[in-house]
């Protein structure tokens, strides 16, 4: 049985997205002090981006690929803007906003760095998905 949603196994059915190395996935989480959910660990595990998708404007971040990815973003946060570590910063910071995740509630989000990330930080910022894999299903709807 999987964790993830179906329209993934269209959308990146392409051999480009398959994950080499899934220690690393493992190897990151430890690093960030992080345990995230089920269905976050199967997508990185079995995926290897970065993503783009159809309805949501955000370029969705490799876990441990690349130079830019959820690793480093999470690091510049909890840097510069004293995100706990419950905090995974799914996307690049455009336009002065970012996806992140509660990895603790499973809750995805939409910061803004003028107020949001404040918001985020006291626990008044409403989610805009109740799940990761509610947010994978937003996310490449359309495939």
């Amino acid at each position: 049985m999987t964790n993830l949603p179906d329209e993934l196994h269209t959308a990146l059915k392409e051999d480009i997205y398959k994950r080499e190395n899934r220690d690393d996935v493992y190897s990151v989480l430890a690093r960030l002090n992080v345990t995230a959910s089920p269905t976050f660990v199967e997508f990185y595990k079995k995926y290897s981006g970065s993503f783009w998708g159809n309805s949501v404007p955000y370029e969705l971040l490799d876990l441990c690929e690349d130079i830019n990815n959820i690793e480093s973003y999470t690091e510049i946060c909890r840097k510069e803007h004293c995100f706990p570590d419950i905090f995974l910063v799914l996307s690049e910071l455009s336009a002065g906003a970012a996806l992140v995740l509660d990895s603790v509630t499973d809750k995805v989000y939409e910061v803004d760095f003028e107020g949001g990330n404040e918001s985020l930080l006291n626990g008044s910022l409403k989610a805009c998905w109740p799940s990761f894999y509610e947010f994978l299903k937003d996310y490449f709807e359309g495939f």
